[in-house]
């Protein structure tokens, strides 16, 4: 192999490695959809405990409502991202493909629930179902964690991992219980904030 070669070898080695340490730049999505699930399950307990004295179908509006306006934001901060530098890195392609699986698989999951509740009878226990979707997201927020952390070869992302899988086993435990309302607000708060916090802040550094 010829000298002009081997310079273009290691060139290329250079820029795969480069986009490969790239920092991740989901930061914001964290930040968003933790801040806005949070202060919807908020609601939720305030709801069921009867702190907020509002109707049972208020629930629906706020997640709606709350949702529309995080999804609305995270598409401009994602339009906003496209172009910064290592946007099209291995991790931050990884990172988009494994948050937009998590986010199909949670609305196909809460789709078929209230499909399921909105054709019965009216029976209660069908409505209930839905207190599996908090350690189904918990479950969800671990694995797109996990991947994009590998994908971009570390990251402060791996840390939450486990705090998400302790949260899929005590919201679990507290199906039945108001406080599973508190508890997925809590979670929800600790595995996205620091984890969106510890996004920007890296890419700030890079």
């Amino acid at each position: 192999m010829n000298a002009s070669a081997q310079d273009e070898l290691s060139r290329l080695r250079a820029i795969a490695e480069e986009g490969r340490s790239a920092p991740l730049l989901g930061g914001w999505h964290l930040i968003l959809w933790g801040g806005a699930m949070t202060l919807a399950l908020l609601i939720n307990w305030a709801v069921v405990e009867r702190v907020l004295l509002w109707p049972g179908w208020s629930l629906a509006i706020s997640w709606f409502g709350i949702v529309l306006v995080a999804w609305t934001a995270s598409m401009l901060v994602g339009r906003s991202k496209a172009n910064e530098p290592g946007a099209r890195s291995v991790g931050n392609r990884v990172e988009r493909a494994a948050w937009t699986t998590a986010g199909y698989f949670l609305l196909m999951l809460s789709l078929a629930l209230f499909v399921r509740a909105s054709l019965s009878d009216g029976d209660r226990a069908d409505w209930d179902l839905f207190a599996f979707m908090p350690p189904a997201t918990f479950g969800a927020y671990a694995v797109a964690l996990h991947a994009s952390a590998v994908a971009a070869g570390g990251g402060s992302g791996r840390l939450y991992v486990p705090v998400a899988l302790a949260f899929v086993g005590l919201t679990a435990f507290l199906i039945g219980d108001p406080l599973q309302y508190l508890a997925a607000a809590a979670g929800i708060f600790l595995v996205s904030i620091p984890a969106g916090l510890g996004h920007l802040k890296a890419a700030r550094r890079a």
